[in-house]
């Protein structure tokens, strides 16, 4: 399934912050999920310190990147940066705050920027944010009404909230998702889905306007194996 974010999502949520820090290093992945043909699948994230070389994809997420500690300031190039003294001026820059550790970068078209044609935005996961949990996004005027499996959910117009496992184990479930439009009557059915639950991931979902009647569903799936160590530890409880 293939998702979409649009560029609004820079300015209605600056930084999307939904939980404290998590134990263990700083890492974070990409996704690109409006991502135009012409648009590059590859860059350079420079961490104050070295340039990283990333993919930046459309259906899922990048690999897990490793962050070095401390605030930074990260900046989205297309080429390696060799002189930290030396920065391109334009280039997309994201703000990191000390504190935040476990994060995603959404990226985003911005025709604008002429030095790399692209936003970045902050998703703080956070430890709120639990294997077999969904963090949702409704980028819409309207009220997001769903019944995932087992459970439901709501989401405020421009709301955030994060949905509970939808079965108590992996497999399919139904997802039924509909709208109120800005707010306002009867409740409008969106789609009517088996969707395929991985207890062992999180997960990101958009609801975004399309300039049509219906408003779109999207969703991610990050799945990460754990270490040598998370894994021992599991064993040992």
């Amino acid at each position: 399934m293939r998702f979409f974010l649009l560029c609004a999502l820079a300015a209605v949520f600056p930084a999307l912050s939904v939980g404290a820090e998590t134990s263990g290093g700083r890492n974070c992945r990409i996704v690109f999920p409006e991502r135009p043909n012409d648009a590059p699948k590859t860059a350079y994230l420079f961490d104050g310190q070295k340039s990283l070389a990333v993919t930046l994809p459309s259906m899922n997420f990048s690999e897990v990147i490793t962050l070095p500690p401390g605030e930074l300031t990260l900046l989205m190039t297309a080429e390696e940066i060799r002189d930290p003294e030396n920065l391109p001026r334009g280039a997309p820059k994201l703000r990191i705050a000390e504190g935040i550790r476990d994060f995603y970068i959404l990226v985003s078209p911005d025709p604008d920027n002429a030095m790399l044609a692209v936003k970045m935005t902050l998703v703080d996961a956070g430890r709120k944010l639990k294997s077999g949990e969904t963090l949702w996004f409704n980028l819409t005027d309207h009220l997001i009404a769903a019944k995932l499996g087992q459970g439901r959910m709501t989401v405020a117009p421009k709301g955030i909230t994060i949905s509970k496992d939808p079965v108590p184990k992996s497999g399919y479930y139904k997802a039924e998702l509909a709208y109120q439009p800005n707010g306002e009557g009867n409740l409008q059915r969106i789609t009517e889905q088996s969707w395929w639950h991985d207890t062992r991931s999180r997960h990101l979902g958009f609801i975004v306007n399309t300039g049509g009647m219906l408003p779109r569903v999207y969703f991610f799936r990050d799945y990460r194996a754990p270490d040598a160590a998370e894994a021992e530890n599991q064993v040992a409880e």
